[in-house]
């Protein structure tokens, strides 16, 4: 690690639960003003409109406890003629209520402010050769390439974008010549005579002359656009090995000069109170070091992408000083794997839509609460979380469209409820009925409805009470050393039972608790981790851990399957690792949806732009000693039935001897083009109690035809011989974050049809992990939470589940919210309540303190 990080890191630990007085005078931070909330970016787009009224647009939005929106115009054309001065206007008038920029931590729009970034500091794809002479010339050039398939016309969010594309020279050591580079846009790709038109001269480059063999094309790293008027945006190239420029500045440095400058005096943004990237992630796609190769930000087998996040977010801290709020998108990818780590840095996360995105089922409710309450005791203080209540579903036939679903009040409800019990702010996309003349409508939660209080909860009383843990334990008296299981060494210790690898080189530390007795379809489970650093990764970031409920089977699905089980074959050619250039695929895909059912599955393609051939994954499996079948659902893409020949799915198994698989034998093989799950099961009867490896392919079959050869491998799993279906319970998984400090995290699983089950905790990384406590209950994750002026009830479950007030808030009279017009009159009647209240499935309530 350099000296200046070490200062910057050493810097940020003295900060550590330091209180800025200045941000103490918001509203959203004061611990006596719950619920919190404020507006989103509803209020951005106004000050544009033609004849806008200042003094309208504070009277709508100044109604909560802030504003967020655009005022820089890196993503969304137009936001920054007026809105800086807006905002700034608005803070002076409110200076109790907070102002945010939201800005996109990805990416950005190249025309927007680049002129002192240069060509390392941005993301490629793969490099083609460019196969004939390139004389420079303005206007439109056609470029001949070694090959065509990587570029695309016709792409982005609305399938309405093209590339943009740079042209490198080629340096002696085979990178990207920075130094000599145009930016072009692409116009039209021919693919019979491997060429592409483009545009000459973009984004501030001049026409060069480029030689045959001696130079070659990549096409820039891209999302969005965001908006039908907006632009592609090119990634920020984070990783710790990014070129730097002529004057030694990496694309983190100066991306820091430009926020530092925004918000620093004399700054259009100095008057806010800071900043949300809406996009930060750990993870990244494409060619990062200039060798014309996607490595994914990989250096060495570290996520260097992912360090550089970290990095990036120290330095900026470093840069704004401890009186400016920093946050991050949080709930990126399955269960946020794909988020930023930087909580040393950032004050919290934005969770766009709780628990996810399209999660109005709240199937992801345990993930959701661990993830803020991780990051409420982890973050740089003061801890600045919100929750974006909003959910979303596609609109057929229009990409990129989307649309709020149809649920009921009870749904909101509980996701308002959720953020109260982990100390969430909140603000909505998903806003409730409201006449058109009266803007925005604000949720009766967060204003007590007809009363019209904000901060009408006042200050907590305590904390969040999981009800499900004064149920019975049913690991009391158990001894769990004695039922933990895996290539791992467990050791009991004073702070709880350590659990290490036996082999200190596996990717991942996985072990299983077995033969926990479960009692009814309810389970919750209580667990106190804490988890020692990744080699070579910082000291501080958080490990990313999931834990997993089995009941008569044994899931193989796993979220974050290593590229080392994963290859490809092309015909003639011997087997090798997953090439993402030949367009070959495996990734893990939550709730994928088939017709009308939903499945986690492996979504995969074979390989089609380099040759054609098969794509697999292998899984090593200790086979019990009863014997078991491997049972699985194939399905294929919406395309398919149409103009696939189908994919040729294939298992094959290979026994282990000497520590070796032995030769693979096929066991299992079907060809399907149907959009619909197909459900398989093969026998593993004759390898009952033996090691083997399972191998699965998915070939484009005899003819070598790849189009919409999109297929899945839907919930695999080993499912005891003679146990029924409905004694199995299906698997799930749920995320938390693991730090060097115990960590409190739950885990509710709502389907439990067995009458024991296995919990399975994986971990990233080899490093070693403490259990602190465990206990498991048979009840539902009921949750209730005490504020000075009332009470706020959540029921996750699919049962009504009736509370105790006497028992939660003994001595404390209450009623209910009284509803406004549009609202959910049916429930918040203003009514008083007695000593108990049932909520219905995945209801939330918030009661009001009587006078």
């Amino acid at each position: 690690m350099n000296i200046k990080l070490l200062i910057v890191l050493s810097s940020l630990a003295a900060w550590c639960g330091c209180t800025s007085s200045r941000l103490d005078s918001l509203q959203v931070m004061r611990e006596d003003f719950y619920p919190k909330a404020f507006f989103f970016r509803g209020c951005e787009g106004w000050p544009s409109r033609k004849n806008a009224d200042w003094q309208e647009w504070d009277a709508r939005y100044s109604r909560l406890m802030g504003i967020m929106g655009k005022c820089l115009d890196e993503e969304v054309l137009g936001r920054e003629a007026r809105n800086p001065e807006w905002f700034t206007r608005f803070k002076t008038a409110h200076p109790e209520q907070v102002v945010l920029l939201h800005f996109n931590g990805n990416a950005r729009d190249p025309r927007h402010g680049t002129e002192q970034y240069f060509a390392g500091h941005w993301i490629y794809r793969r490099a083609v050769s460019i196969t004939a002479d390139l004389p420079a010339q303005s206007g439109e050039s056609v470029v001949k390439v070694d090959d065509v398939s990587d570029f695309k016309v016709g792409g982005g969010r609305y399938r309405t974008s093209s590339d943009d594309i740079a042209l490198f020279g080629i340096t002696a050591d085979g990178r990207h010549d920075w130094h000599y580079c145009e930016q072009v846009r692409l116009l039209a790709v021919d693919r019979k005579n491997s060429t592409i038109t483009v545009e000459r001269g973009c984004y501030g480059t001049e026409p060069l002359p480029f030689k045959a063999g001696r130079s070659r094309a990549a096409a820039h790293e891209v999302e969005g656009p965001w908006g039908q008027k907006n632009n592609i945006m090119w990634f920020y190239n984070f990783a710790t090995h990014c070129p730097l420029d002529a004057d030694g500045r990496s694309c983190a440095d100066r991306l820091v000069d430009d926020l530092a400058a925004w918000f620093g005096e004399g700054g259009k943004l100095a008057a806010f109170d800071g900043l949300e990237f809406d996009v930060l992630h750990h993870v990244t796609h494409g060619d990062t070091n200039g060798d014309g190769t996607e490595d994914n930000g990989i250096n060495n087998g570290v996520n260097a992408y992912g360090v550089g996040v970290y990095n990036f977010a120290a330095q900026l801290r470093e840069r704004l000083g401890r009186d400016t709020i920093i946050q991050g998108d949080g709930a990126l990818g399955p269960g946020g794997i794909r988020s930023h780590r930087a909580n040393n840095s950032l004050n919290g996360i934005e969770s766009e839509g709780w628990p996810n995105l399209r999660d109005w089922e709240f199937d992801d409710w345990s993930g959701g609460i661990n993830r803020h309450n991780f990051w409420y005791h982890n973050s740089f203080k003061p801890a600045f979380s919100y929750i974006n209540h909003k959910w979303i579903e596609p609109v057929p036939g229009r990409p990129g469209i989307h649309k709020h679903p149809q649920v009921p009040f009870s749904r909101h409800r509980l996701a308002l409820a959720g953020a109260q019990f982990t100390d969430s702010v909140v603000t909505f996309a998903f806003a409730p009925p409201q006449k058109r003349d009266r803007g925005t409508g604000i949720w009766d939660e967060l204003n007590c409805g007809a009363d019209n209080r904000l901060g009408w909860l006042g200050a907590p009383q305590d904390d969040t009470v999981a009800l499900a843990a004064r149920s019975p334990d049913l690991l009391n008296g158990i001894d769990i050393s004695g039922k933990l299981i895996g290539d791992v060494i467990v050791t009991a210790t004073r702070r709880g039972l350590l659990v290490a690898p036996a082999n200190p080189d596996c990717n991942d530390l996985i072990f299983r608790l077995q033969d926990i007795p479960a009692t009814g379809c309810d389970l919750t489970v209580f667990a106190a981790l804490s988890a020692y650093p990744r080699s070579n990764y910082p000291a501080g970031m958080p490990r990313y851990a999931s834990v997993s409920v089995e009941g008569g089977s044994i899931s193989l699905m796993d979220e974050t399957i290593s590229d080392e089980l994963i290859g490809e074959c092309l015909r003639g050619e011997n087997e090798k690792p997953l090439d993402s250039e030949s367009g070959a695929k495996v990734r893990y895909q939550r709730a994928t949806n088939v017709g009308v059912h939903s499945r986690n599955a492996y979504a995969v393609h074979p390989p089609f732009k380099t040759g054609k051939g098969y794509v697999f994954w292998t899984r090593e499996v200790n086979l019990p000693a009863h014997a078991y079948d491997l049972k699985f659902a194939l399905a294929m893409g919406e395309k398919a039935p149409r103009k696939s020949d189908g994919v040729w799915f294939s298992v094959l198994i290979a026994e282990f001897s000497n520590d070796s698989p032995g030769t693979f034998t096929k066991i299992f093989e079907k060809n399907t083009k149907a959009h619909e799950w197909l459900p398989c099961s093969v026998s593993l009867a004759r390898w009952a109690g033996r090691k083997v490896q399972l191998k699965f392919v998915s070939d484009c079959g005899p003819h070598n035809n790849t189009t919409t050869d999109q297929g899945y491998w839907g919930d695999l799993m080993l499912v005891r011989r003679g146990v029924a279906e409905e004694q199995i319970t299906p698997a799930k998984s749920y995320m938390t974050w693991l730090g060097s400090e115990p960590f409190d995290a739950s885990f509710y699983y709502r389907d439990v049809r067995s009458p024991t089950v296995d919990l399975v905790f994986s971990i990233e990384g080899s490093a070693p992990v403490l259990l602190h406590t465990l206990s498991a209950h048979a009840s539902p994750d009921m949750r209730a939470r005490v504020f000075k002026n009332g009470v706020v009830l959540g029921n996750p479950g699919h049962k009504p589940c009736t509370f105790d007030l006497n028992e939660i808030a003994p001595g404390m009279k209450l009623r209910r919210i009284t509803a406004t017009e549009l609202q959910d009159q049916n429930v918040n009647t203003g009514e008083s309540v007695g000593k108990n209240v049932t909520l219905q499935p995945l209801d939330g309530l918030f009661l009001v303190r009587e006078e």
